[in-house]
């Protein structure tokens, strides 16, 4: 990650440690309190309609079926998302970024679930560096986890648009995004959600086994 990213990442950090808003809806297992910042605010101020902390707090996702993440969907309106602003050409999106903080130090993490812009598709992030730490000083401290393409949106009211697999990471507080490409936006690049899962607890695992189990003797019974 270059320095310059890494000092306006770290920089960034100050501000989300301030900041706070009421959660919307989350996914099973997600991380609750997490914070963001990005390199411009979005349509509004921190935490307004579509500043980044929709991006982060559930804002405009439906949970259907908790076991069923087909059903965990997001909606089209710009107030729930977030897109930074800039002149952007080709699809190029030079000093774009995104860094989440997860609030505290976690070595369980399982998974990112990512719905792109469902407002207007070619808003959308594509080509992204992810980076994670535990500190955001000294610049070393980021490892890259890897380059991803993130697929673009097919409309609104649409599940996840890509998963990606925590499971890898030793111990990570911070998330930082290196926001390469969108879809063809000439101003603007953006995302509508992303969470954060942990690895369930073992008991949280057995209760689950516990509860098939009742649900299957009931059904013998019948």
């Amino acid at each position: 990650m270059s320095g310059q990213r890494v000092l306006g990442l770290a920089t960034a950090v100050a501000v989300m440690v301030a900041c706070s808003f009421s959660q919307a809806a989350l996914i099973p297992l997600a991380i609750p309190g997490v914070v963001g910042d990005a390199y411009h605010p979005g349509d509004n101020p921190d935490p307004g309609d579509g500043s980044w902390s929709r991006v982060l707090d559930g804002t405009g996702l439906t949970v259907g079926d908790t076991a069923d993440p087909s059903t965990w969907t997001h909606n089209g309106a710009w107030q729930d998302n977030w897109q930074g602003q800039g002149t952007f050409t080709d699809g190029n999106t030079p000093g774009a970024w995104f860094m989440v903080d997860l609030g505290s130090i976690h070595d369980d993490l399982n998974s990112l679930y990512i719905w792109n812009v469902r407002e207007v598709l070619d808003r959308g992030m594509k080509d992204v560096d992810i980076f994670y730490s535990d500190s955001t000083f000294p610049p070393d401290a980021w490892n890259l986890l890897g380059s991803y393409t993130i697929p673009q949106a097919t409309g609104a009211d649409t599940p996840a648009d890509m998963v990606i697999d925590l499971s890898g990471v030793p111990s990570a507080r911070y998330v930082g995004f290196e926001i390469n490409t969108n879809y063809g936006s000439t101003f603007r690049v953006g995302v509508a959600e992303m969470q954060f899962t942990v690895v369930p607890e073992p008991s949280t695992v057995m209760l689950a086994g516990l509860a098939l189990a009742a649900g299957l003797a009931i059904r013998k019974r019948r």
